[in-house]
């Protein structure tokens, strides 16, 4: 009798504690969000906790080179594949010393060619790269998001990172202020699942050693209500399945970012019908796919498949903060609704038909460093997540390219300039100048 009426207590207490739990944190919810400021703010701590961040993106890139070491898997390759040019089923990547990766985001699908056509804009989108209309030769790399290499039917995040160039104007990134180039990073989430500097630091603590789930469990804590239930559920919404390939998502900045001096917008890339030199629709290849998404690369094969068969197309637009609407760019965990706000085209994105499928174009794409801040001011990132990807991003390319470029021991690498990677400046690729006449440069 008494443990039936232990039962019923401890059933009824569930009962009432889950939705009284669930209803308090739904009103501090909402009266965080109705109090949020708009603009920027900058913790006075700032750079003392970015500096943790970086010591721990270090650590995480290191972990995954001892982690590649222990699985053989060298060069740049990725296990279990057909993943670059073919030698009958067996893959043909480059071999050579396991080369050091990003912290996240280090599974290539491929860097692609595009051009990035800017037609006539209404004057206040006319800043930066947008001011007057132009096309733009550009580098995509299209990822999966991961810490981790894994197949790619396993749900994640996956990024499209675009670099413009012949970018003219003095650029932000400290070194690299005359780079000729403009980058816009993106994944296929609207929002991310850090809301504080500090969190995210801890966050990669625990990445760093491998634990994928200790910050949300708060350590593993036995006590439920002290999890991290928020940022569990958002980061559930950022690992997706699979697209059907990574040119038929659509990608979003996340994060906010100046469009001249008095707006702020968020950017995202959608895919769209691509057409000829009269307008006439380009039918591309969807469906009827030889790869399955069995195949442990199956995002880089089909993408391989889609453009030798034809090109591929997105519009790029950007969605304009509004006064007054709940739209924070400080907190990037918060989505801005398209009904206050609706995202606008504003260029135009083709992928021409291509292979890009070989070790050189795959070596080149690792090599390769992406960073909001290589950016002109009229397209400042803004925002803590954007602050610490500034210290975090440079910091990250360096220390990997330095690394790689010395591990390799090649005569012919380019010195560091200042400190910094080198940067693009056409669709040329290696020293050789290799697949210039092909990319009409």
């Amino acid at each position: 009798m008494i443990k039936k009426t232990a039962t019923k207590l401890l059933k009824l207490l569930v009962i009432l504690v889950i939705p009284a739990y669930v209803v308090y944190h739904y009103i501090a919810e909402r009266i965080y969000q109705a109090n949020i400021p708009m603009g920027e703010v900058i913790g006075p701590d700032e750079d003392t906790v970015m500096a943790d961040a970086v010591a721990m993106a270090l650590n995480m890139i290191n972990m995954t080179r001892d982690g590649l070491i222990t699985d053989d898997i060298t060069g740049d390759a990725t296990p279990r594949g057909r993943d670059y040019e073919k030698t009958g089923e067996t893959s043909a990547g480059r071999g050579g010393p396991v080369v050091y990766r990003r912290d996240v985001h280090i599974k290539s699908h491929g860097c692609v060619k595009a051009e990035f056509t800017v037609p006539e804009l209404d004057n206040r989108y006319r800043w930066g790269v947008l001011s007057k209309p132009d096309t733009y030769k550009a580098w995509i790399r299209y990822s999966n998001g991961d810490y981790r290499l894994h197949p790619d039917k396993q749900r994640d995040a996956r990024g499209m990172a675009i670099k413009l160039m012949g970018v003219e104007g003095e650029k932000l990134l400290p070194g690299q202020t005359n780079a000729p180039t403009q980058d816009f990073v993106m994944m296929n989430a609207t929002n991310y699942f850090i809301r504080h500097l500090e969190d995210y630091v801890e966050l990669t603590k625990y990445l760093a050693v491998g634990d994928n789930f200790g910050y949300f469990l708060n350590g593993w804590s036995k006590n439920p209500f002290s999890w991290r239930w928020r940022e569990l559920k958002l980061v559930g919404g950022t690992k997706k399945p699979p697209p059907e390939t990574p040119l038929n998502t659509q990608y979003f900045s996340a994060s906010a970012y100046k469009l001249g001096p008095d707006n702020n917008i968020k950017f995202s890339a959608k895919p769209a019908q691509c057409a000829d030199s009269d307008g006439q629709p380009v039918k591309g290849k969807s469906g009827s796919w030889a790869t399955g998404k069995d195949d442990y690369n199956f995002l880089r094969l089909r993408m391989a498949e889609q453009l030798e068969s034809g090109p591929a197309c997105f519009d790029f637009m950007v969605q304009l903060q509004v006064p007054g609407k709940i739209m924070p760019v400080e907190d990037s965990t918060i989505v801005w609704s398209e009904k206050d706000s609706p995202f606008v085209t504003v260029a135009h994105i083709e992928i021409p038909q291509q292979e890009f499928n070989n070790m050189e174009q795959n070596q080149f794409c690792e090599n390769l460093s992406f960073n909001p801040w290589h950016s002109l001011p009229a397209h400042r990132p803004v925002g803590v997540f954007n602050r610490v990807r500034k210290a975090l991003y440079e910091e990250i390319a360096k220390y990997r390219w330095d690394a790689n470029r010395r591990q390799y021991d090649n005569p012919d690498a380019p010195a560091l300039i200042d400190g910094e990677p080198p940067e693009p400046d056409s669709w040329c690729i290696g020293a050789s100048g290799a697949n210039c006449e092909a990319a009409g440069s």
